[in-house]
């Protein structure tokens, strides 16, 4: 009798637990199969090379562990795993509510990590079975050491590894739940837009729908070398190694341009619509007979800014971007100035590489007859991957599909304005991004507009937004209904009017400081991202409190005299090197 009831009261869990997350709903994923019971032993049964002759993708399960449920999470089978020869991929299978569909989370900049917590561990709230690769190798994120003699690496990173562990992840989930999953997904960022955009052009019947939110390696390679950082650190560097631009100078021509151009999209709300749109030219702002101050540009500052708007299309507003990602930040004392970082170079012979890696090929029709469903997203401010390959790549394929109609019956471009990479930024970037996929994929409801939100400082918000259904909205700070291009961005609803942080500039300061460096570490950043996220809060915050050079000083070292943390006490000091440049 123990028995009966016990298999009665999983069945009856796993067909009717359904996510909190406004989606359509979908049949019962486990109709039919009330006999299986998803417990420690199913679980650990698929450990082994129960997998290993799985066609074009030979799998080994390295580890199968059942994790108990908890107050606050879902029993779940966690898998560790690889694909012959070394694509290593994690899994999460939820076991009390599974929702019936499989998605692959892809991964950023070099990859190298299959960290599934990270990209999984939300979702498993929601019933996903969840999985994520490292690519094909063993690297941090920011390195390239494990290009040189691996062309099998290079192969894998380029388009193999998304594929091979995504067939993997559908024959373990359906030897697990007994039955294939009702639809599958992936959603990802940067590298991993890049993963959905090869997905979707080269194995277009390995997901139903797909979220490639800035897609990276769009822009041409051959002989066409493609621009990298060095190119910027190359015209924006003194003999001494100091920026002929410097951070507070990138400060400046961002107040102006907004000022310029903020309203072009019909709403004075501190972000520009359509930069292209913007005719503000650095000359505006150039210094006067007489020298150099803080509140003007010098005749090589201004060559400067227009080498940045002409490399590689870094767009108007995006000038708070600039700073230390193609800005030199200030050596503290002791260090000379130090070449940025440039995650570009030792990627390989880029003839060589560019027909395995760019995601370029706008003949979607593979992908569109198979009912595939595209978002693809890209911030306006993006600065690492530039938006003018995304619109041209996105524009091209409207051609070879047959149009702008044809073409928003499968696949949608939104551009979002104040959008940094992948999220973040001065725009309304949180957004519900399975939710309108799923709606799409599964309800017919194509997705005319995505929702965004704009959190206030230190909500408790994941930086891809994944938890956006559940965020109370007393975090909300704006929100705006951005449409699919060449639609705009409108203001959703009145925007409520926030009472001014009237608190001393020093408290303000100590808050941005912990909570970019606690959102940096929770997206699993590396220690230099962290680092110039942190950096960049705190010149996003003189940006807005409009406080002279003397008032950050003094909130600077008064920040500095309290207990931080090590990352948030180096950025403190680069930013007083900074202001002691003068």
């Amino acid at each position: 009798m123990r028995a009966l009831l016990r298999l009665l009261v999983v069945a009856v869990g796993l067909c009717l637990a359904m996510p909190a997350l406004a989606q359509q709903p979908v049949a019962s994923p486990l109709a039919g199969a009330a006999k299986i019971v998803l417990d420690a032993e199913r679980c650990e049964a698929l450990a082994g090379g129960r997998f290993q002759r799985l066609a074009g993708a030979a799998t080994w399960v390295t580890k199968a562990s059942f994790v108990a449920k908890t107050e606050s999470r879902q029993a779940y089978c966690s898998l560790m795993g690889y694909v012959n020869p070394t694509n290593v991929f994690g899994m999460y299978l939820p076991v009390t509510h599974w929702n019936g569909r499989y998605l692959v989370r892809g991964c950023g900049g070099s990859c190298g990590n299959a960290a599934v917590e990270l990209a999984c561990g939300l979702h498993l709230r929601d019933g996903y079975a969840c999985l994520i690769t490292d690519m094909g190798h063993t690297s941090t994120t920011i390195d390239n050491n494990w290009v040189d003699n691996n062309l099998q690496g290079l192969v894998d990173f380029s388009y193999r590894s998304t594929h091979v562990t995504t067939v993997a992840g559908k024959a373990i989930a359906t030897a697990f739940y007994g039955r294939s999953p009702i639809r599958s997904y992936f959603f990802a960022c940067s590298t991993g837009g890049r993963q959905g955009m090869i997905e979707a052009e080269r194995f277009p019947e390995d997901f139903d729908g797909i979220v490639a939110i800035a897609p990276a390696s769009m822009g041409p390679f051959g002989s066409k070398r493609a621009a990298t950082v060095s190119d910027v650190d190359a015209f924006n560097s003194n003999p001494d190694g100091s920026p002929i631009l410097p951070g507070r100078k990138a400060m400046l021509i961002h107040a102006a341009v907004v000022r310029a151009c903020d309203g072009n999209d019909g709403v004075k709300d501190g972000l520009i619509g359509d930069p292209r749109l913007c005719r503000w030219e650095p000359e505006a702002i150039a210094c006067k007979a007489g020298g150099e101050t803080r509140d003007c540009l010098t005749a090589a500052q201004v060559a400067v800014v227009h080498k940045m708007y002409g490399w590689r299309g870094a767009m108007k507003g995006s000038e708070l971007n600039w700073i230390g990602n193609f800005i030199r930040s200030a050596p503290l004392p002791g260090e000379g100035w130090k070449p940025l970082f440039d995650l570009g170079v030792g990627r390989g012979d880029p003839t060589t590489i560019e027909t395995m890696i760019n995601p370029n090929n706008p003949d979607l029709r593979p992908f569109r007859d198979n009912g595939g469903k595209l978002i693809l997203v890209q911030g306006w401010s993006d600065y690492s991957v530039m938006p003018p390959p995304t619109l041209d790549y996105y524009q091209t394929m409207t051609k070879t599909m047959d149009g702008p109609v044809a073409t928003k019956g499968f696949a949608r471009l939104f551009m979002i304005p104040g959008m940094d990479h992948c999220a973040g930024g001065e725009g309304a970037s949180a957004i519900d991004y399975m939710g309108a996929i799923t709606s799409w994929v599964e309800g017919g409801n194509p997705t005319e507009s995505l929702h965004g939100v704009h959190t206030v400082p230190g909500a408790p918000l994941d930086y891809f937004g994944v938890g956006l259904p559940y965020l109370d909205r007393k975090y909300y700070a704006f929100e705006r209904d951005h449409h699919a291009f060449p639609g705009a961005s409108v203001a959703s609803g009145k925007d409520p009017v926030a009472a001014p942080d009237n608190r001393p500039l020093a408290e303000r300061l100590a808050d941005a400081v912990r909570n970019a460096e606690a959102v940096a570490t929770g997206a699993g950043y590396p220690r230099s991202s962290t680092l110039n996220m942190t950096q960049r809060a705190i010149w996003d915050l003189f940006y807005r409190s409009g406080a002279d050079s003397a008032a950050q000083t003094a909130a600077l070292a008064a920040v500095a005299a309290t207990n931080l943390d090590p990352i948030a006490r180096e950025a403190v000091a680069r930013m007083r090197a900074e202001l002691a440049l003068g």
